[in-house]
């Protein structure tokens, strides 16, 4: 693919393949955060989608979170705290003032339900732009890319692994 609008390619007319990746990554997460905004889903962030694939259904102890976070228990409280107060997450089990678990909230389900209808289209006008062929390509290569990564990585698109 030949770069003509500025972007980094090395000098060799095209993009390196990281820097591909990382700039369609990006455009993703703002198409979903417009997407997400207008649907009425304010705050909902591409960590907030996944936060609730992998709480799924459940009531998921912190620590358990934390751990497919890669954060200790009071980083991932903070890193939800957004959520909670957002209406997407609440604190399920809590007394003290400490957090045992937390679950997705009626309003958090939908919002993931109006992010599924994004990803939907989002692929359907790539299908548009370059084919359904190219697309399949596309994703199986993301795919075995993901299939590389740590359990919690994967674990956005599965959240039990096993179960």
């Amino acid at each position: 693919m030949d770069r003509t609008d500025g972007a980094p390619d090395g000098g060799v007319g095209r993009a390196d393949f990281g820097v591909l990746l990382t700039m369609s990554s990006a455009v993703f997460v703002d198409e979903l955060a417009r997407h997400m905004g207008a649907a009425g889903y304010d705050g909902f962030t591409a960590r907030t989608g996944w936060v609730l694939r992998s709480v799924g259904d459940a009531q998921v102890p912190l620590k358990d979170l934390a751990e497919r976070m890669r954060l200790s228990s009071p980083g991932a409280l903070k890193a939800i705290a957004p959520m909670v107060e957002g209406g997407y997450l609440e604190r399920v089990g809590a007394y003290d003032r400490r957090v045992r678990a937390v679950a997705a909230t009626d309003l958090g389900r939908e919002a993931l339900e109006e992010a599924r209808v994004f990803h939907a289209k989002f692929e359907a006008g790539l299908v548009e732009g370059v084919g359904a062929e190219s697309v399949e390509a596309v994703r199986a290569a993301l795919e075995l890319l993901v299939a590389r990564g740590a359990r919690e990585v994967t674990g956005a698109i599965a959240p039990f692994p096993g179960s």
